[in-house]
């Protein structure tokens, strides 16, 4: 259990009205992932409640028809002091909900479990719940589910907000300027198009007192793959391990080809182990497979270095940023590559 002073509390309730989503109509696309919620864990209700000053109010339910809670001593309320997954095992047994109006009457809950999810900055906006009105407890397996339902909630939550920086980018230009931003080979952001992306990402988190990580991937001995099998090949190679980089991220993230067989990502997010996280699930998505091509599986591996930047984050301009991530991936590189060094 953590304590939330008031400036975090008022900086948490800024990222969630960012979204626009508050009092807004219901979405398909959010009521899907409360459906399948409640099929792939075998439960009666689900919820997507997003956590208000004194309210919780519900973007989407399945099994109850309610839109909005007063957020004093609910469950969502106590599962906002911890940033990993909560249980409420059996409420009527446990004497913070045992008095709760929705377990002393109908629905007559019992069960309670939530993933929180999360604002592109890293601050709490909710939880993706499930509920039932028996005594239970979610296994291992079953909290897997829970979790990657979790991550698209967030990916729908934040995906208008977090493209902010490519959409700009796109309504700046006109299509001729915006093919000099591609990268023709791997459809990635080229290295200029990338560092823009980065500037603008920057100047937002400064505008808005948030942080931002940056991932360089390098990929291993990718020369030898060329000397090898040539370079029409080793562009194959490349266009595999770009859409590899793409899968891995969510969709509000940039990949760019920094240059050769070097890839830029930015991250809109504050916690430097939220951000390797990703980075860790780059490296694996990258080295789990070989490439096919021309019936030759060729395996290949990628290096990773994290930065992340500083709080206050005027004291630390974009060059200093790359450079930290560049010498992390170095370090990657000198102690045996196929890793992820997070910067200091």
């Amino acid at each position: 259990m953590h304590s939330v002073s008031a400036h975090d509390e008022e900086q948490r309730l800024a990222a969630l009205h960012r979204l626009k989503l508050l009092d807004t109509p219901g979405e398909e696309r959010f009521d899907r992932i409360t459906r399948l919620a409640c099929r792939a864990l075998r439960m009666p209700i689900a919820a997507i409640s997003l956590v208000d000053r004194d309210r919780l109010w519900f973007k989407s339910t399945h099994g109850l028809a309610l839109s909005e809670l007063p957020r004093p001593g609910t469950f969502c309320d106590a599962a906002m002091a911890v940033d990993e997954p909560f249980q409420v095992r059996d409420a009527s047994a446990d004497p913070r909900f045992a008095g709760l109006p929705m377990v002393v009457d109908k629905p007559f809950l019992r069960f309670y479990a939530s993933h929180p999810l999360f604002a592109p900055d890293g601050r709490r906006l909710g939880g993706l719940c499930v509920l039932d009105t028996r005594p239970r407890e979610l296994a291992e397996g079953e909290l897997e589910i829970l979790r990657d339902l979790a991550r698209i909630v967030e990916t729908e939550l934040q995906v208008d907000v977090l493209a902010q920086a490519r959409s700009e980018l796109a309504s700046d230009l006109d299509a001729a300027r915006r093919q000099v931003y591609i990268d023709t080979l791997t459809q990635t952001w080229n290295r200029a198009g990338i560092l823009e992306i980065l500037q603008r990402e920057h100047a937002r988190a400064r505008r808005t007192k948030s942080l931002i990580g940056i991932a360089m991937v390098d990929l291993d001995n990718f020369k030898t793959v060329n000397d090898t099998y040539g370079h029409l090949t080793g562009d194959r190679v490349l266009r595999a391990a770009a859409e590899r980089m793409i899968e891995a991220v969510r969709p509000y993230d940039a990949v760019g080809r920094y240059g050769g067989e070097e890839f830029l990502i930015v991250l809109a997010e504050r916690d430097v182990q939220r951000v390797a996280a990703i980075a860790e699930r780059v490296r694996a998505n990258i080295a789990q497979r070989p490439v096919s091509v021309d019936r030759r599986a060729i395996a290949i591996s990628a290096s990773v270095g994290v930065a992340c930047s500083e709080a206050p984050l005027g004291q630390q301009d974009v060059h200093q940023l790359l450079q930290r991530a560049d010498e992390a991936l170095y370090s990657a590189k000198r102690s045996g590559r196929n890793k992820v060094v997070i910067a200091p």
